[in-house]
């Protein structure tokens, strides 16, 4: 790109950084025209919570299911669509992928074939039809985390009762998390427990019971309770914090729960590993981890008592067993039991799909979902998604108002309680499902690597158990000390995905944007020995089509890339600058032709500095 040209970008840049007025304004032609701009944004704003990233085609159809049946029931309707959808599952992926590329060993160490691993998530996320499975997953990996930094993941060892080498494994756990996300939350709880990825990632796995000089490892006990289940303190169903006598918080659980708990996760080793011998045999990462009998406490433990939604106490015995198994599988249900499941969970997973800050109403709402009608129903993740994403408080983020003479749509967004700021990997993701077609020189597949900047995320790569960033995550500044209303719990605004976003990440996002828009390709080398090349094209075909019309093309750009919620103010802004700086042809006598269309610039120019702007980095 012409170094003038950068230059300019570099100055809307920050002009998509200025704080502008509160609303923008579509100016339209009929009633019609109005209603219907209303339910694409709607659908808009569904989808893009609900999949990796709306499309055209998936908008339309959305918006004319909402014109007949209504806003919520389309989305209901579709809902159950998506759940009924057989969950596109990693690991075939993985070998439909080596097959079509004549890789007949997958356990090939002179390749670098870990990639299809990378591969198999990207291509899922942006192409597999089980899109809000995909998007599910996504969220429940931030929750239930595990990573590949495991103590030994990369021991590379033969794999005995698999079919697939050890790197297969992060994809066999998502796997678990794709397959079991239209059942309880119960159900996924128990099968991470018993993955050997989760083994080897908080040191479950060859865990055995204590003798007397040693005691069993605590880190799976500790985790379960803190971060996939009930979290440190006692809450109310709204997210609030139970308070004691003396006004402070309740915690959960103590070291007593803990060692006791770390009890019951003892006698773990690999499939197809010694059934008698806990530290005998090769390690597998793809099959359900079996059990030791020998090694496994198999007395009496006392774990969590607490009073149960029905008024009736728990007392959290767990009778002696020799069924190892079982007793595990009693003590993730009876954790599971404890009334902080429902509002802990609802809270994270609004966080992931929706908002960063729930309110307290919005948190209650949905937690009496997730609580259900008892243990055969609690936790049922399909009533829960359809909570989330439908719940009346998740629409007023982005606010329409209908007007005539003329005949205009008025778009406000929400405030700093309302959004979330869409973290990298979930938004490049959007970008390719909006606008990337597949080479058919490298088998139609959109093949990415772990990540494709320097964004501090990537698939399966969490640095710690903790994910990429905290739940509670609040950045230095403003939001620190900023009051929020009394809708939010416990009084504390949070804006998670902002703890990843350094100078370098933003920076690195800046580049994959300016390349790909100016090269309206994505392309990467895949490393293996074959060293084949692999690309995604864009299609900016209807951008380029307005750039005749500057106000045109940047109305284009507000409707697909910020549902709507640019401001008047940042519009005429990026309008005067495009007009001034890059206008429609310029000359060029040199070339034959006495003027040369602007238009590819144009929309160059428009792309990478809404792409950097808050307006779509920030979502509602």
């Amino acid at each position: 790109m012409q170094r003038g040209m950068i230059a300019v970008l570099a100055v809307l840049f920050f002009l998509a950084l200025t704080p502008t007025g509160r609303c923008g304004t579509f100016v339209l032609k009929s009633e019609a025209e109005q209603t219907r701009l209303m339910l694409e944004l709607r659908a808009q704003q569904f989808l893009n919570r609900a999949t990796f990233g709306a499309t055209d085609a998936e908008i339309t159809t959305l918006a004319d299911s909402m014109a007949t049946l209504g806003v919520k029931e389309a989305c209901l309707q579709w809902i159950d669509t998506q759940m009924a959808i057989t969950p596109t599952l990693h690991v075939p992926t993985i070998r439909s992928f080596l097959a079509t590329d004549l890789i007949t060993n997958n356990a090939d160490t002179t390749q670098n074939l870990t990639r299809y691993r990378y591969y198999a998530w990207w291509h899922n996320a942006i192409a597999a039809p089980d899109q809000l499975k995909q998007r599910l997953a996504w969220a429940l990996l931030q929750i239930c985390v595990i990573g590949e930094g495991g103590n030994d993941f990369s021991f590379v060892e033969p794999t005995v009762g698999s079919p697939d080498p050890f790197w297969f494994g992060v994809s066999s756990y998502y796997d678990v998390l794709l397959s079991r996300c239209d059942d309880r939350y119960l159900d996924v709880l128990t099968d991470i427990t018993f993955h050997p990825i989760m083994g080897v990632w908080l040191s479950s796995v060859r865990n055995p019971k204590a003798t007397a000089t040693t005691s069993p490892d605590e880190n799976y006990a500790r985790e379960i309770m803190q971060l996939f289940m009930i979290g440190l303190n006692e809450l109310n169903i709204d997210g609030t914090y139970k308070l004691d006598a003396n006004n402070q918080v309740i915690p959960t659980y103590g070291n007593e729960d803990i060692e006791e708990l770390a009890r019951v996760m003892t006698g773990f080793n690999y499939a197809g590993a010694s059934t008698t011998n806990i530290n005998s045999g090769n390690r597998n990462y793809n099959n359900t981890m079996l059990m030791v009998p020998t090694s496994h406490d198999n007395g009496a433990k006392q774990l969590l008592d607490y009073q149960k939604l029905d008024g009736s106490q728990e007392t959290g015995t767990l009778a002696a067993s020799t069924d190892g198994v079982q007793d595990i599988k009693n003590g993730v249900k009876l954790i599971y039991g404890h009334p902080n499941v429902a509002p802990f969970i609802s809270r994270l997973l609004i966080q992931r799909l929706v908002r960063s800050n729930p309110s307290k109403a919005y948190i209650s709402r949905v937690a009496t979902v997730f609580n259900g009608s008892g243990d055969s129903t609690k936790g049922d993740m399909k009533a829960v998604v359809k909570a989330i994403l439908t719940d009346d408080e998740a629409w007023e983020s982005i606010q329409m108002t209908p007007l005539q003479s003329p005949w205009r749509l008025d778009v406000t967004s929400g405030g700093t309680e309302q959004a979330r700021l869409v973290e990298p990997v979930v938004q490049y993701a959007s970008f390719v499902r909006r606008f990337g077609k597949t080479n058919s020189t490298t088998g139609n597949r959109f093949f990415l690597p772990a990540t494709p900047g320097t964004w501090n995320q990537a698939p399966f790569r969490s640095p710690s158990v903790f994910n990429f960033y905290s739940p509670l995550h609040q950045p230095a500044g403003g939001l620190a000390t900023a009051i929020p209303s009394n809708n939010i719990p416990n009084g504390d605004l949070a804006a998670p995905e902002f703890q990843i976003i350094t100078a370098v990440v933003a920076n690195a996002w800046q580049n994959r944007s300016r390349t790909d828009v100016v090269a309206e390709s994505y392309a990467h080398t895949s490393g293996t020995a074959a060293n084949t090349s692999y690309r995604i094209d864009f299609d900016f075909s209807k951008e380029k089509f307005s750039a005749g019309n500057v106000s045109l093309l940047i109305e284009r750009l507000d409707k697909v890339l910020c549902n709507g919620v640019m401001t008047d103010d940042f519009r005429n802004r990026l309008n005067r600058s495009i007009t001034r700086y890059v206008p429609q042809t310029t000359a060029n006598p040199s070339s034959g032709n006495p003027t040369v269309s602007r238009d590819r610039d144009r929309v160059r120019g428009a792309m990478i500095t809404v792409m950097n702007s808050p307006f779509y980095l920030i979502r509602y």
